[in-house]
Formats: C-alpha cells, sequence, structure tokens
C-alpha cells in the first residue's frame, strides 16, 4: 500500500460540533455515590444492630429480675398456702401473680421477635460490607469506566446519540482515546447489539480502504455470515450518493449491513478500562 493510497482511505474530517464530546468532570461520581450511600448505610445499620443489642440486655436483665421476683413470690404464696388457710389477701396475691407471669411472657415474646430481628439485621450488614468490599476490589483490579460509558470484559463502550458519517464517528471516537468498536467474537457483538437494537449504529468495519473487509485496527475480518442480513453485504450502488457500499453497521435487529458511508447513524466507540490510580481525574 503506497502513502497515497492510506491519505485517501484515511482522510481527516474535522470532527463536527454535534454535542457528543468527552465526558467531563469526575468520571466516576456514581461510583463515588455508591460507595459514599453503602458506607454511610453500613455505619447506620451498625449502630443499629449496637443500639439493639443494648436494648436486649436490658430486657433480659428487667425479665430475669421479674423471673426472679415471681419464684420469691411464688414461694411466699406456698408457704402462706401450707400454714394458713385460704383468705381473700392470698386470692388477691395469686390474681397478681398470673397477672405478672402474663405480662413476663408477653415481654419474652417481644424480646424473641426484636432478636429474630436483628439476627436479619446483622445478616443484612455481612452482605452490604461484602458487597461494598467487592464493589472497592473490583474497581482496583479490573479499572474502571468514564461516566456515560459501559463497561464490557476489559474496554470501555460508548453508545452515541448523535448521528454522524462513518469517518466523522471514527474521527470522534479517536478523540475520545479509542476507536469505532470492533468486534471480534461473538460474545462481543451479541453485548452490543443487544444494547444497539433497534436503531442503527456504525462499527469499525470497512472494505474501503482495500475492497476486503476489515476493522480499524487493520486486521482483516473473516466473514461470517451468520452475523450479516439476508444477501449483504451487497455493495449496492444504486443509491445515488456514488460509489458503493463500504461502511458496516449494525442494522435495527443487531445485524451487520453495509451502506453508503456518508449516511448519517449513532455509533459506538470503545477504549481501554481506565486505571484505578486515576479515579477521580478528568478523562
Amino acid at each position: 500500500m503506497d502513502s497515497s493510497e492510506e491519505r485517501v482511505f484515511w482522510r481527516k474530517e474535522s470532527v463536527p460540533q454535534l454535542g457528543v464530546a468527552l465526558p467531563a468532570g469526575r468520571p466516576m461520581w456514581y461510583l463515588h455515590a455508591v460507595l459514599a450511600v453503602s458506607a454511610v448505610l453500613l455505619l447506620s445499620l451498625i449502630f443499629a444492630v449496637s443500639f439493639i443489642n443494648v436494648k436486649v440486655d436490658r430486657k433480659f436483665t428487667a425479665l430475669e429480675k421479674t423471673v426472679a421476683n415471681l419464684s420469691d413470690s411464688g414461694a411466699s404464696t406456698t408457704s402462706m398456702m401450707v400454714d394458713t388457710k385460704p383468705s381473700d389477701n392470698l386470692n388477691r396475691e395469686i390474681s397478681a401473680l398470673n397477672t405478672s407471669l402474663q405480662n413476663t411472657e408477653r415481654q419474652l415474646a417481644s424480646v424473641m421477635t426484636r432478636m429474630d430481628a436483628l439476627e436479619l439485621l446483622q445478616k443484612t450488614v455481612f452482605e452490604l460490607k461484602y458487597t461494598l468490599e467487592r464493589i472497592t476490589n473490583d474497581t482496583i483490579t479490573k479499572g474502571y469506566c468514564p461516566h456515560d460509558w459501559v463497561f464490557y470484559s476489559s474496554t470501555c463502550l460508548f453508545f452515541s446519540d448523535e448521528r454522524m458519517s462513518w469517518e466523522s464517528a471514527r474521527n470522534c471516537c479517536s478523540s475520545f482515546g479509542g476507536s469505532l468498536v470492533i468486534m471480534k467474537d461473538d460474545a462481543k457483538w451479541n453485548f452490543v447489539a443487544n444494547k444497539t437494537r433497534p436503531l442503527y449504529y456504525w462499527i469499525g468495519l470497512t472494505d474501503e480502504r482495500t475492497g476486503e473487509w476489515e476493522w480499524v485496527d487493520g486486521t482483516p475480518y473473516h466473514m461470517n455470515k451468520g452475523q450479516w442480513r439476508p444477501g449483504q453485504p451487497d455493495d449496492w450502488t444504486e443509491h445515488g450518493l456514488g460509489g458503493g457500499e463500504d461502511c458496516a453497521h449494525l442494522h435495527n435487529d443487531g445485524m451487520f449491513n453495509d451502506n453508503h458511508c456518508s449516511r448519517q447513524y449513532r455509533f459506538v466507540c470503545e477504549k481501554p478500562v481506565l486505571p484505578a490510580h486515576t479515579l477521580g481525574a478528568k478523562v
């Protein structure tokens, strides 16, 4: 390939000012918010568990005193029944003991209910702590994506709302530090297609440079008709736009289709995940 051919294909267009800009500000504000809210909630639950523990301990102490009092009263009443004949005072004391016993049973049931709630709360605290640690560890080990980008495997994907030509879309992705999306396996294609349907999106596949389909990173595309709409690619020339169809996009059903590169479609960019040490920096 001579240099003139390369200049013809990789001709530059100025990136249109259509509102598609590099996400600025704090790219990880969402993750920061999740971590902050989770931490606050975790502390609140820990305080709640501690408070309930104190209340349960106090309740058990009170119940122990009540049971001790009932035991003393029961022994006294038994002695009175042995030594004396039943009297009105004895009947009243028995009635009071029965009432006290019923109250104690209700309080005990209440304490058991609180203990069940305490166990559930402790489980919630554990699960929240585990989730918080997992999010933190994932961020450290896997990196992260800027705001409005979607994490997939070791890459970040950007699904545009603006429409532009294939070459303008390629230049725009390049200004983000990435490229139009390259999908060399079905898993990635299915993931992207699930997010683009039912709209049209440019992808990083073209045959304009050599007449053979290749990805924008220069690697050849191995034709897989199962990815294309029926009868495609057909390099149709009767669209009145001049030339054939040299750029690929995802159709509204998620399948590949070739079209004239000047068509105005949305597009999908990709770039590597950002390292964790840049967390909080502008991207």
